[in-house]
Protein backbone atom coordinates (compact mmCIF):
# COMPACT_ATOMS: atom_id res chain seq x y z
CA UNK A 1 0.00 0.00 0.00
CA UNK A 2 1.25 3.68 -0.91
CA UNK A 3 1.27 5.52 1.98
CA UNK A 4 -0.69 8.44 1.97
CA UNK A 5 -1.42 8.14 -1.48
CA UNK A 6 -4.37 5.25 -0.78
CA UNK A 7 -7.98 5.24 -0.09
CA UNK A 8 -9.02 9.03 0.97
CA UNK A 9 -11.12 9.15 -1.93
CA UNK A 10 -8.63 6.71 -4.34
CA UNK A 11 -6.41 4.22 -4.32
CA UNK A 12 -3.06 5.04 -5.94
CA UNK A 13 -4.49 7.09 -8.32
CA UNK A 14 -2.46 9.89 -9.90
CA UNK A 15 -3.59 12.31 -12.75
CA UNK A 16 -0.78 12.36 -15.92
CA UNK A 17 -1.19 13.77 -19.07
CA UNK A 18 -1.71 11.60 -21.92
CA UNK A 19 0.03 12.69 -25.07
CA UNK A 20 -0.72 11.61 -28.54
CA UNK A 21 0.30 7.81 -29.78
CA UNK A 22 0.14 7.86 -33.24
CA UNK A 23 3.61 7.61 -34.01
CA UNK A 24 5.99 5.50 -31.97
CA UNK A 25 8.75 3.90 -35.03
CA UNK A 26 9.53 0.21 -34.78
CA UNK A 27 6.83 -1.09 -32.53
CA UNK A 28 4.47 -3.32 -34.45
CA UNK A 29 0.93 -3.90 -34.30
CA UNK A 30 -0.58 -7.33 -34.84
CA UNK A 31 -2.13 -7.50 -38.61
CA UNK A 32 -4.90 -9.66 -37.38
CA UNK A 33 -5.79 -7.55 -34.58
CA UNK A 34 -4.96 -3.94 -35.43
CA UNK A 35 -5.89 -3.16 -31.28
CA UNK A 36 -3.45 -6.16 -29.82
CA UNK A 37 -0.79 -3.26 -29.82
CA UNK A 38 2.96 -4.49 -28.60
CA UNK A 39 4.14 -2.78 -25.56
CA UNK A 40 7.09 -4.52 -24.49
CA UNK A 41 10.53 -4.45 -26.28
CA UNK A 42 12.29 -7.35 -23.50
CA UNK A 43 12.67 -10.51 -23.14
CA UNK A 44 13.12 -10.23 -19.18
CA UNK A 45 9.30 -8.97 -18.66
CA UNK A 46 6.25 -10.53 -19.93
CA UNK A 47 2.46 -9.54 -20.66
CA UNK A 48 0.74 -11.77 -18.26
CA UNK A 49 -2.93 -10.02 -18.31
CA UNK A 50 -3.83 -7.54 -20.58
CA UNK A 51 -7.27 -5.83 -21.96
CA UNK A 52 -8.42 -3.11 -24.76
CA UNK A 53 -10.69 -0.71 -23.82
CA UNK A 54 -12.33 1.57 -26.68
CA UNK A 55 -13.16 5.15 -25.61
CA UNK A 56 -14.86 7.96 -27.41
CA UNK A 57 -13.43 11.22 -24.94
CA UNK A 58 -15.73 13.44 -26.23
CA UNK A 59 -14.44 17.49 -25.64
CA UNK A 60 -13.67 16.94 -21.66
CA UNK A 61 -10.84 14.41 -22.53
CA UNK A 62 -10.01 12.47 -19.34
CA UNK A 63 -8.28 9.70 -18.97
CA UNK A 64 -8.01 5.77 -17.06
CA UNK A 65 -6.94 6.38 -13.50
CA UNK A 66 -5.55 2.81 -11.45
CA UNK A 67 -7.49 3.40 -8.11
CA UNK A 68 -6.11 0.40 -6.69
CA UNK A 69 -3.61 -2.64 -7.75
CA UNK A 70 -3.36 -5.23 -4.74
CA UNK A 71 -4.34 -8.69 -3.88
CA UNK A 72 -7.94 -9.52 -2.63
CA UNK A 73 -7.10 -12.71 -1.67
CA UNK A 74 -3.99 -14.39 -1.33
CA UNK A 75 -4.17 -16.16 -4.44
CA UNK A 76 -5.62 -12.92 -6.83
CA UNK A 77 -4.05 -9.55 -7.50
CA UNK A 78 -6.83 -6.99 -9.02
CA UNK A 79 -6.25 -4.12 -10.80
CA UNK A 80 -8.80 -1.58 -10.82
CA UNK A 81 -9.00 1.34 -12.93
CA UNK A 82 -12.43 3.73 -13.69
CA UNK A 83 -12.07 6.86 -16.37
CA UNK A 84 -12.11 10.18 -15.09
CA UNK A 85 -12.99 13.37 -17.21
CA UNK A 86 -13.42 16.98 -16.03
CA UNK A 87 -17.09 16.66 -15.27
CA UNK A 88 -16.83 13.24 -13.36
CA UNK A 89 -15.87 9.54 -13.44
CA UNK A 90 -17.07 6.69 -15.80
CA UNK A 91 -16.71 2.90 -17.08
CA UNK A 92 -15.15 1.01 -14.01
CA UNK A 93 -12.74 -1.66 -15.24
CA UNK A 94 -11.57 -4.90 -12.72
CA UNK A 95 -8.72 -7.23 -14.32
CA UNK A 96 -8.20 -10.12 -11.90
CA UNK A 97 -5.04 -12.08 -12.45
CA UNK A 98 -4.87 -15.37 -10.51
CA UNK A 99 -1.21 -17.31 -9.30
CA UNK A 100 -2.28 -19.90 -12.14
CA UNK A 101 -1.58 -16.42 -14.57
CA UNK A 102 -5.56 -16.88 -15.25
CA UNK A 103 -7.18 -13.33 -15.89
CA UNK A 104 -10.84 -12.11 -15.71
CA UNK A 105 -12.10 -8.84 -16.86
CA UNK A 106 -15.35 -7.50 -15.15
CA UNK A 107 -17.28 -4.14 -16.40
CA UNK A 108 -19.79 -3.23 -14.56
CA UNK A 109 -22.25 -1.44 -15.53
CA UNK A 110 -21.10 2.04 -13.99
CA UNK A 111 -24.73 3.51 -13.86
CA UNK A 112 -25.35 4.43 -9.98
CA UNK A 113 -22.67 5.61 -7.85
CA UNK A 114 -22.42 2.47 -5.76
CA UNK A 115 -20.83 0.82 -8.65
CA UNK A 116 -17.31 1.94 -8.37
CA UNK A 117 -16.13 -0.17 -5.58
CA UNK A 118 -12.65 0.98 -5.18
CA UNK A 119 -11.92 -1.64 -2.38
CA UNK A 120 -12.37 -5.48 -2.50
CA UNK A 121 -11.74 -8.25 -0.35
CA UNK A 122 -12.47 -11.92 -0.38
CA UNK A 123 -13.13 -13.16 3.25
CA UNK A 124 -13.67 -16.52 3.29
CA UNK A 125 -16.37 -17.61 1.07
CA UNK A 126 -17.82 -14.30 0.64
CA UNK A 127 -16.97 -11.18 -1.53
CA UNK A 128 -16.78 -7.81 0.23
CA UNK A 129 -16.74 -4.35 -1.63
CA UNK A 130 -16.54 -0.89 -0.63
CA UNK A 131 -18.03 2.48 -2.40
CA UNK A 132 -16.36 5.49 -1.09
CA UNK A 133 -18.65 8.83 -2.72
CA UNK A 134 -16.35 11.63 -4.00
CA UNK A 135 -18.71 13.89 -2.85
CA UNK A 136 -19.06 12.71 0.47
CA UNK A 137 -15.90 10.88 2.35
CA UNK A 138 -18.25 10.45 5.37
CA UNK A 139 -20.14 8.22 4.20
CA UNK A 140 -19.32 4.52 2.73
CA UNK A 141 -21.69 1.55 0.64
CA UNK A 142 -20.49 -2.02 2.23
CA UNK A 143 -21.64 -5.02 -0.31
CA UNK A 144 -21.64 -8.52 0.44
CA UNK A 145 -21.69 -10.64 -1.95
CA UNK A 146 -23.05 -7.53 -3.80
CA UNK A 147 -26.04 -6.90 -0.98
CA UNK A 148 -25.45 -3.86 0.69
CA UNK A 149 -25.12 -3.62 4.26
CA UNK A 150 -25.89 -1.17 6.53
CA UNK A 151 -23.18 0.78 8.33
CA UNK A 152 -24.14 2.51 11.15
CA UNK A 153 -21.41 5.54 11.42
CA UNK A 154 -22.95 7.24 14.14
CA UNK A 155 -21.78 3.77 16.18
CA UNK A 156 -19.98 4.91 18.95
CA UNK A 157 -17.09 2.47 18.21
CA UNK A 158 -16.83 4.27 14.48
CA UNK A 159 -15.37 7.50 13.50
CA UNK A 160 -15.86 9.77 10.56
CA UNK A 161 -14.65 8.59 7.42
CA UNK A 162 -11.32 10.11 6.49
CA UNK A 163 -8.78 7.70 4.70
CA UNK A 164 -10.38 3.94 4.54
CA UNK A 165 -8.25 1.01 3.14
CA UNK A 166 -8.58 -2.59 2.66
CA UNK A 167 -7.31 -5.33 5.57
CA UNK A 168 -7.21 -8.89 5.41
CA UNK A 169 -10.76 -8.89 7.43
CA UNK A 170 -12.44 -5.52 7.02
CA UNK A 171 -11.77 -1.94 6.91
CA UNK A 172 -9.40 0.05 8.41
CA UNK A 173 -10.18 4.28 8.63
CA UNK A 174 -7.27 6.43 9.45
CA UNK A 175 -7.51 9.40 11.26
CA UNK A 176 -4.48 10.88 9.30
CA UNK A 177 -4.02 13.95 12.17
CA UNK A 178 -0.52 14.80 14.09
CA UNK A 179 -0.64 14.13 17.45
CA UNK A 180 -3.21 12.03 18.93
CA UNK A 181 -4.87 9.34 16.65
CA UNK A 182 -6.95 6.95 15.61
CA UNK A 183 -7.29 4.18 13.72
CA UNK A 184 -11.30 1.90 13.39
CA UNK A 185 -11.72 -1.36 12.23
CA UNK A 186 -14.56 -2.55 11.28
CA UNK A 187 -14.51 -6.52 11.02
CA UNK A 188 -16.72 -8.31 8.17
CA UNK A 189 -17.47 -11.62 10.32
CA UNK A 190 -18.71 -9.43 13.08
CA UNK A 191 -20.13 -6.29 11.47
CA UNK A 192 -18.14 -4.21 14.43
CA UNK A 193 -16.09 -1.34 14.55
CA UNK A 194 -13.29 -1.06 17.14
CA UNK A 195 -11.33 2.24 17.53
CA UNK A 196 -7.89 2.77 18.58
CA UNK A 197 -5.77 5.61 19.76
CA UNK A 198 -2.62 6.50 19.71
CA UNK A 199 0.64 9.33 19.25
CA UNK A 200 1.72 9.76 15.56
CA UNK A 201 2.75 12.53 13.41
CA UNK A 202 2.39 9.86 10.39
CA UNK A 203 1.85 6.10 10.66
CA UNK A 204 -0.25 3.30 8.73
CA UNK A 205 -1.95 0.54 9.74
CA UNK A 206 -1.79 -3.05 9.26
CA UNK A 207 -3.77 -5.93 10.51
CA UNK A 208 -2.52 -9.09 11.87
CA UNK A 209 -3.66 -12.17 13.99
CA UNK A 210 -7.19 -10.39 14.62
CA UNK A 211 -5.33 -7.74 15.84
CA UNK A 212 -4.76 -4.09 14.67
CA UNK A 213 -1.19 -2.51 14.87
CA UNK A 214 -0.05 0.38 14.30
CA UNK A 215 3.98 1.44 12.47
CA UNK A 216 4.63 5.26 13.63
CA UNK A 217 6.94 7.39 12.58
CA UNK A 218 7.25 10.73 15.04
CA UNK A 219 9.15 13.94 13.97
CA UNK A 220 10.05 17.03 16.09
CA UNK A 221 8.83 15.10 18.96
CA UNK A 222 10.75 14.26 22.33
CA UNK A 223 10.30 10.37 20.90
CA UNK A 224 11.61 10.61 17.38
CA UNK A 225 12.13 7.71 15.45
CA UNK A 226 9.89 4.37 14.07
CA UNK A 227 7.78 3.01 16.62
CA UNK A 228 4.61 -0.23 16.85
CA UNK A 229 1.36 -0.08 18.58
CA UNK A 230 -0.58 -3.02 19.23
CA UNK A 231 -4.25 -3.03 19.91
CA UNK A 232 -5.59 -3.69 23.41
CA UNK A 233 -8.81 -4.05 24.78
CA UNK A 234 -8.10 -1.09 27.31
CA UNK A 235 -11.57 0.68 27.12
CA UNK A 236 -11.40 4.63 27.25
CA UNK A 237 -15.28 5.87 27.68
CA UNK A 238 -15.17 9.99 26.31
CA UNK A 239 -17.20 12.91 28.17
CA UNK A 240 -19.77 12.53 25.48
CA UNK A 241 -19.86 8.56 25.82
CA UNK A 242 -17.66 7.55 23.01
CA UNK A 243 -15.61 4.31 22.59
CA UNK A 244 -12.15 3.74 21.92
CA UNK A 245 -9.67 1.49 23.37
CA UNK A 246 -5.47 2.62 24.02
CA UNK A 247 -3.19 0.97 22.02
CA UNK A 248 0.34 0.01 23.17
CA UNK A 249 3.24 0.91 22.53
CA UNK A 250 5.60 -2.70 21.97
CA UNK A 251 9.13 -0.76 20.53
CA UNK A 252 10.44 2.22 19.35
CA UNK A 253 13.90 2.59 17.17
CA UNK A 254 15.32 6.48 17.73
CA UNK A 255 16.09 8.09 14.38
CA UNK A 256 17.61 11.64 14.06
CA UNK A 257 16.99 13.21 11.51
CA UNK A 258 13.36 11.71 10.94
CA UNK A 259 12.35 11.72 6.87
CA UNK A 260 8.90 10.61 5.62
CA UNK A 261 6.63 7.51 5.23
CA UNK A 262 7.34 6.92 1.61
CA UNK A 263 5.82 2.87 0.97
CA UNK A 264 4.48 0.35 3.18
CA UNK A 265 3.91 -3.86 2.48
CA UNK A 266 3.08 -7.08 4.47
CA UNK A 267 4.10 -10.18 4.36
CA UNK A 268 2.30 -12.39 6.77
CA UNK A 269 3.58 -11.10 10.24
CA UNK A 270 6.40 -8.70 8.50
CA UNK A 271 5.82 -5.28 7.64
CA UNK A 272 8.53 -3.53 5.77
CA UNK A 273 8.49 0.23 5.63
CA UNK A 274 10.05 2.60 3.25
CA UNK A 275 11.26 5.91 4.26
CA UNK A 276 12.36 8.85 2.22
CA UNK A 277 15.62 9.76 4.54
CA UNK A 278 17.50 12.92 4.88
CA UNK A 279 21.23 12.66 3.31
CA UNK A 280 19.43 11.68 -0.23
CA UNK A 281 18.75 8.33 0.80
CA UNK A 282 16.12 5.70 0.99
CA UNK A 283 15.73 3.62 4.00
CA UNK A 284 14.01 0.33 4.38
CA UNK A 285 12.89 -1.38 7.87
CA UNK A 286 11.86 -4.52 8.77
CA UNK A 287 8.98 -5.03 11.49
CA UNK A 288 7.73 -8.25 13.03
CA UNK A 289 4.26 -8.28 14.64
CA UNK A 290 5.31 -11.18 16.20
CA UNK A 291 8.44 -10.41 18.40
CA UNK A 292 8.17 -6.64 17.58
CA UNK A 293 11.82 -6.04 16.58
CA UNK A 294 12.97 -3.51 14.09
CA UNK A 295 15.56 -3.93 11.91
CA UNK A 296 16.77 -1.31 9.44
CA UNK A 297 17.64 -3.87 5.96
CA UNK A 298 18.16 -1.25 3.35
CA UNK A 299 19.85 2.13 2.81
CA UNK A 300 20.92 3.62 -0.34
CA UNK A 301 21.71 6.79 -1.91
CA UNK A 302 18.54 8.11 -4.30
CA UNK A 303 19.03 8.13 -7.87
CA UNK A 304 18.01 11.92 -9.39
CA UNK A 305 15.60 11.16 -11.65
CA UNK A 306 13.37 9.42 -8.88
CA UNK A 307 9.69 10.56 -8.67
CA UNK A 308 6.83 9.60 -6.75
CA UNK A 309 4.57 7.54 -9.22
CA UNK A 310 4.71 4.04 -7.63
CA UNK A 311 6.70 2.51 -5.08
CA UNK A 312 6.77 -0.96 -3.70
CA UNK A 313 8.61 -3.58 -1.30
CA UNK A 314 9.49 -7.08 -2.25
CA UNK A 315 9.63 -9.99 0.58
CA UNK A 316 13.02 -9.40 0.98
CA UNK A 317 12.73 -5.78 1.41
CA UNK A 318 14.59 -4.93 -1.70
CA UNK A 319 12.38 -1.24 -2.85
CA UNK A 320 10.97 -0.72 -6.17
CA UNK A 321 10.23 2.93 -7.06
CA UNK A 322 8.76 3.86 -10.51
CA UNK A 323 10.62 6.82 -12.04
CA UNK A 324 9.52 9.29 -14.83
CA UNK A 325 11.57 11.48 -16.83
CA UNK A 326 10.18 14.20 -18.92
CA UNK A 327 11.33 15.11 -22.28
CA UNK A 328 10.61 17.22 -25.11
CA UNK A 329 7.07 17.52 -22.96
CA UNK A 330 6.97 13.63 -23.13
CA UNK A 331 7.08 11.37 -20.34
CA UNK A 332 9.84 8.37 -20.17
CA UNK A 333 9.00 5.80 -17.21
CA UNK A 334 10.83 3.06 -15.89
CA UNK A 335 11.39 0.91 -12.78
CA UNK A 336 14.68 0.54 -10.65
CA UNK A 337 15.44 -1.37 -8.43
CA UNK A 338 17.21 -0.55 -4.69
CA UNK A 339 19.05 -3.43 -3.05
CA UNK A 340 19.31 -4.68 0.47
CA UNK A 341 22.80 -5.96 -0.91
CA UNK A 342 23.37 -2.60 -2.18
CA UNK A 343 23.14 -0.64 -5.32
CA UNK A 344 20.64 -0.16 -7.46
CA UNK A 345 19.52 -0.73 -11.12
CA UNK A 346 17.47 -0.10 -13.92
CA UNK A 347 15.17 -3.55 -14.21
CA UNK A 348 12.46 -2.20 -16.90
CA UNK A 349 14.44 0.54 -18.95
CA UNK A 350 12.73 3.70 -20.94
CA UNK A 351 13.42 1.63 -24.42
CA UNK A 352 11.49 -1.94 -23.11
CA UNK A 353 8.12 0.27 -23.02
CA UNK A 354 6.45 1.25 -26.44
CA UNK A 355 6.89 5.56 -25.68
CA UNK A 356 4.02 7.34 -23.78
CA UNK A 357 3.23 4.03 -22.37
CA UNK A 358 2.83 4.84 -18.86
CA UNK A 359 3.64 2.41 -15.40
CA UNK A 360 0.26 3.14 -12.98
CA UNK A 361 1.55 0.89 -10.36
CA UNK A 362 3.57 -2.02 -8.75
CA UNK A 363 2.60 -5.02 -6.48
CA UNK A 364 4.64 -8.04 -5.83
CA UNK A 365 2.65 -11.18 -6.00
CA UNK A 366 3.20 -14.87 -6.66
CA UNK A 367 6.92 -13.88 -6.04
CA UNK A 368 7.38 -11.89 -8.97
CA UNK A 369 7.19 -8.01 -9.42
CA UNK A 370 4.19 -7.06 -11.56
CA UNK A 371 3.75 -3.49 -12.98
CA UNK A 372 0.53 -1.84 -14.58
CA UNK A 373 0.72 -0.08 -17.66
CA UNK A 374 -1.59 1.34 -20.34
CA UNK A 375 -1.04 3.06 -23.15
CA UNK A 376 -3.43 5.02 -25.30
CA UNK A 377 -3.85 4.64 -29.18
CA UNK A 378 -5.18 7.19 -30.83
CA UNK A 379 -7.12 7.28 -34.28
CA UNK A 380 -5.64 9.40 -36.33
CA UNK A 381 -8.63 9.92 -38.29
CA UNK A 382 -10.54 10.89 -35.41
CA UNK A 383 -9.09 12.53 -32.19
CA UNK A 384 -11.79 11.38 -30.05
CA UNK A 385 -11.73 8.14 -30.55
CA UNK A 386 -9.36 6.29 -28.50
CA UNK A 387 -8.00 2.57 -27.91
CA UNK A 388 -6.53 2.00 -24.33
CA UNK A 389 -4.39 -0.69 -23.81
CA UNK A 390 -4.03 -2.20 -20.13
CA UNK A 391 -1.22 -4.68 -19.50
CA UNK A 392 -0.51 -6.41 -16.61
CA UNK A 393 3.52 -7.32 -17.04
CA UNK A 394 5.74 -9.00 -14.82
CA UNK A 395 9.77 -9.92 -14.20
CA UNK A 396 10.64 -12.99 -15.15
Amino acid sequence: MNIFNILKMTLLAFTVTLFSCTKDDGVEINPNNPNKVTLLHSNQWTTVAQHTQPKTQGNLGGSFQTQTFRMQSPTELRWYLWFTHMSGYQDPIEIILNNQNTVAVNKPSGTTGSDFRSIKTIYGADIWETHIPFSNTYAIAVFKNNQNININLSDQRATPIKRLQASEDGLLNNSESTGTNTVSHYHYGSRQWKTNTFFATSYISVRYNDRTFVINLNKNTSQDGIGIYAETDNKVIGSQGQIHYLMKAENHLALSPVGFMLHSTQYGDHVFVAIDAYGNKFEVYKINLSNYTIQKVLDETKVGTYSQYANEIDANGNLYCVENRIENQTAHFSIRKYKTTGGNEVILKEADLKEHTQVHALKYFNNKLHAAVVYRQENPNNWMDNTYHMHIITKN
